[in-house]
């Protein structure tokens, strides 16, 4: 079943407007940390930048809940399931976070790639629960993912070598 999006908000419901809120919040803290440097160069501003992130992440994240709270009492199927796992993921890439700040090393490699991962499978979850999201940028969106995580993953690994952690 296909639940369409209508100007007068008749299938839309509250819990899906939340849901969508938390998924452009969330993926702006991820493209705002892809462009980093660029914003930096502009800017100067280390400090505000990491309030900003923090900020946009926190309303993301009340989105996130509000979705979850307004779905709670639907009955359990992949889709929602998919959503669920989105979130736990999603309160990991919180703690992750808040490892980056008390300056736990290597944190911030799990944080980015946890935090790409976590956007994937929110997309993955609005295509499979029928909200007008199409299942071919879902694909992309996953197989984007996956090479995006590889490519991190080859980085820290090299990183690694190069200070003598991982032997060849």
């Amino acid at each position: 079943m296909v639940r369409k999006l209508s100007a007068s908000g008749s299938g839309l419901m509250l819990g899906d407007v939340f849901g969508l809120l938390a998924l452009a919040l969330i993926s702006a803290t991820a493209v705002l940390m892809l462009l980093r440097r660029r914003i930096l160069k502009r800017f100067k501003n280390l400090d505000l930048m990491r309030r900003v992130h923090i900020a946009v992440a926190a309303l993301g994240g009340l989105f996130l809940v509000l979705h979850v709270a307004y779905f709670i009492t639907w009955p359990l199927n992949v889709e929602i399931l998919l959503g669920y796992v989105s979130a736990t993921l999603a309160l990991v890439v919180w703690v992750t976070g808040t490892a980056f700040l008390e300056r736990f090393r290597d944190s911030l490699y799990f944080h980015g790639t946890l935090s790409l991962s976590a956007v994937s499978l929110m997309v993955i979850h609005s295509a499979a629960a029928g909200l007008n999201v199409p299942f071919a940028f879902a694909e992309v969106v996953l197989v984007g993912t996956t090479a995006v995580a590889v490519y991190k993953t080859t980085q820290y690994v090299g990183k690694m070598r190069t200070a003598g952690v991982v032997k060849r």
